[in-house]
């Protein structure tokens, strides 16, 4: 599976997700901003970037890039996510877990979050 679809049944299970707990979906048109979905969670509109992933660290967790990926066949790029990006990260893995991660407790430093306890409280 590339990852244009491993995308797709992220960004479905994040729309399903909040739709099945009554949270209004918005989608932008295109892929040029930061965020894939925008909710309105009792009339508060939060900024979401959707990651799939189905890759384990060396100790068993599943492990999300964080950065921005792009290019085509001449060249590619990758950029870290800053501050305003986006307010929640929705992290949906191949086993059927989801997690809301805010922004806020992301590392900007880093360029992936390994999903290990410290993340647990943010599992749905």
């Amino acid at each position: 599976m590339n990852t244009k679809s491993k995308g797709d049944i992220g960004v479905g299970q994040a729309i399903a997700y909040y739709t099945l707990n009554d949270i209004e979906v918005l989608l932008p048109i295109g892929d040029k901003k930061p965020y894939d979905l925008v909710i309105d969670r009792d009339g508060k509109l939060s900024k979401v970037q959707v990651k799939y992933t189905s890759f384990k660290s060396k100790y068993g967790n599943f492990r999300a890039d964080l950065r921005i990926t792009g290019g085509n066949q001449s060249f590619t790029s990758s950029k870290k996510y800053v501050a305003g990006d986006f307010d929640f990260c929705f992290i949906y893995t191949s086993v059927g877990e989801a997690y809301e991660v805010p922004f806020d407790s992301l590392s900007e430093k880093k360029v992936s979050i390994t999903l290990s306890s410290k993340y647990e409280k943010y599992k749905l």
